[in-house]
C-alpha cells in the first residue's frame, strides 16, 4: 500500500507510532492535493498521480524529514533500557492492583478483615477471593509480557528488548495470596520479590503449580513475537 515502506522506515528509526500515523495522513492528503492540481494542468488520472507523486518527494526525502525530528521519537526508542526493564514490574502489579483492591472494599465494607475477633467471611466471600485472587495470580504477568512484547513490535524493536521484559516478569516473582484459617484468621495480600530472596522461595514451594501456569503464559507473547519475525523474514 502507498507509504508502506515509509511506515517501515519511521518506526524503525524510532519514531512514535501516533506520529507515523499523523504524519502519513497528512502526506496522503498532500498528495491528493498535487495530484487534484495536475488534472486541473491537463494531465490524465495515472500521469497526474506519478507527477504528484516526483513532486511530493521519494521515501528517503520524506523519512529524513521526519526522522530529524527528534522530539517525535517515542520513548521505548529513546530509553529502551528504562521501558523494559524498569516498567514491568510496575506494570505487573499495576495489573493485579484492581483485582486485589476491589477483595480490599468488599472486605472492608462487610467488615470481613481488620478486626482481632471478626468470624470467617461467608462461603460466597471465599470462594469470590480465591477466583479473584487466582485470576489475577494468572493475569498479572502475562499480560504485562504482552503489553511490551506489543511495544516492541509496533516500534520495531530488536527482539532482545521485549526478551529482557519477560525475563524480568520470571525474576521478579509478583503474586497474590488470600487465607482462609479458622477459627478467627482471614489475610489477604499483592506481594513481589525477586526469586532468590527467602520469602519467595516460600511462595514458590507454597503456589508452584500457579506460578509455574503463570510463568508458561508470560512466554507465549515472546515466542508469537518470535514466530512471527521469523516468517517475516523467511
Amino acid at each position: 500500500m502507498l507509504f508502506d515502506n515509509l511506515a517501515e522506515t519511521l518506526l524503525k528509526g524510532g519514531i512514535a507510532p501516533r506520529h507515523v500515523r499523523r504524519y502519513l495522513a497528512e502526506l496522503r492528503e498532500h498528495l491528493e492535493d498535487l495530484t487534484a492540481q495536475q488534472r486541473t494542468a491537463g494531465y490524465e488520472r495515472e500521469d497526474a498521480g506519478l507527477r504528484a507523486r516526483a513532486l511530493l518527494g521519494d521515501d528517503d526525502e520524506l523519512a529524513t524529514a521526519m526522522l530529524e525530528q527528534k522530539q517525535f521519537r517515542s520513548w521505548a526508542a529513546r530509553a529502551p533500557w528504562a521501558v523494559f526493564l524498569l516498567l514491568p514490574p510496575v506494570t505487573a502489579i499495576a495489573i493485579g492492583v484492581p483485582l486485589v483492591g476491589s477483595l480490599v472494599l468488599i472486605a472492608k465494607f462487610f467488615r470481613f478483615f481488620g478486626r482481632h475477633d471478626a468470624p470467617l467471611p461467608p462461603h460466597w466471600f471465599q470462594s469470590l477471593a480465591s477466583g479473584l485472587v487466582l485470576t489475577s495470580n494468572l493475569t498479572m504477568t502475562p499480560l504485562a509480557a504482552l503489553l511490551f512484547v506489543i511495544i516492541a513490535e509496533r516500534q520495531r524493536l530488536t527482539l532482545i528488548w521485549p526478551l529482557a521484559a519477560t525475563l524480568m516478569m520470571f525474576v521478579l516473582v509478583v503474586h497474590s495470596n488470600v487465607e482462609f484459617t479458622p477459627p478467627h484468621h482471614s489475610q489477604l495480600g499483592l506481594g513481589a520479590g525477586f526469586f532468590f530472596m527467602p520469602h519467595t522461595w516460600m511462595i514458590w514451594a507454597q503456589d508452584w503449580q500457579i506460578i509455574t501456569v503463570q510463568y508458561a503464559l508470560t512466554l507465549l507473547p515472546i515466542l508469537w513475537l518470535y514466530r512471527r519475525r521469523r516468517n517475516l523474514a523467511a
